[in-house]
């Protein structure tokens, strides 16, 4: 074989070979693509069929209906290790760990928070006093994550950018997840929410994740990582509307 020939079926050699390496990278790429989705589709469906177990509801009825009000020393005294303090423990670290998915990224509030955010801002309400005790008391890391998502939560219950609320459902349930024979729910458009405002008809209420968020005037804000701030940011002389960005 002369020279001529040896480099043509050299390069015809390199083309080939760059080809497979090209062909093998994008196969790879869409494995590992494939498998991010196949353990994306695992940990959704890992979460939704435990909030969806019968013991995971019993437990969280539990709370939401049966749980008396007391301190943490009456909790403890009424029975260390029997159905309130496993309701406790099950229901809340199920929250705290959806909240430690949906806060580092590893799974879309949208996906999941829609479902299941109405009942982890009704369970906080019933057992963050408790829980704020424990933590000064045992535990100063109990549920942080819990805490932390519920303002995504309310993001996601909120089904539209703006939305306005009447005034007797925020001073029954403040925050709950809003319940159609009790609270009006309809968007507001900008130049409608404008008239609201300048008649001192409504009272704002930004409930966006970031502080330095462009606000609207007059808007009020609380602290997004304490439930209670918010309702105590507001009046509850005027219907409230709510806006996010």
């Amino acid at each position: 074989m002369d020279m001529t020939n040896w480099q043509m079926v050299s390069g015809i050699a390199s083309i080939v070979s760059a080809i497979a390496i090209v062909a093998g990278s994008v196969f790879v790429i869409f494995q590992l693509r494939q498998a991010a989705k196949d353990r994306y589709f695992a940990i959704s469906s890992d979460l939704f069929e435990h909030w969806q177990s019968p013991d995971f509801q019993e437990d969280q009825l539990f709370l939401l209906h049966k749980l008396p009000a007391c301190t943490w020393d009456q909790f403890i005294a009424s029975g260390r290790g029997e159905r309130a303090e496993r309701a406790l423990h099950r229901v809340g670290g199920f929250y705290d760990r959806v909240g430690h998915l949906v806060l580092t990224g590893l799974i879309r509030q949208t996906d999941i928070l829609p479902t299941i955010g109405s009942d982890a801002i009704a369970v906080w309400q019933k057992v963050e006093s408790l829980v704020q005790e424990a933590r000064r008391r045992e535990n100063t890391l109990l549920f942080l994550n819990y805490e932390a998502v519920l303002p995504n939560c309310l993001e996601c219950v909120v089904p539209a950018a703006v939305t306005i609320a009447n005034k007797p459902q925020l001073e029954q349930t403040p925050l709950a997840a809003p319940q159609p024979a009790e609270t009006i729910v309809a968007p507001v458009d900008v130049v409608t929410l404008r008239g609201l405002v300048d008649r001192g008809e409504v009272q704002v209420l930004d409930v966006s994740r970031e502080a330095h968020a462009t606000r609207i005037k007059g808007a009020v804000r609380g602290d997004p990582n304490d439930l209670s701030g918010w309702t105590r940011a507001v009046t509850h002389d005027r219907p409230v509307v709510t806006y996010c960005t």
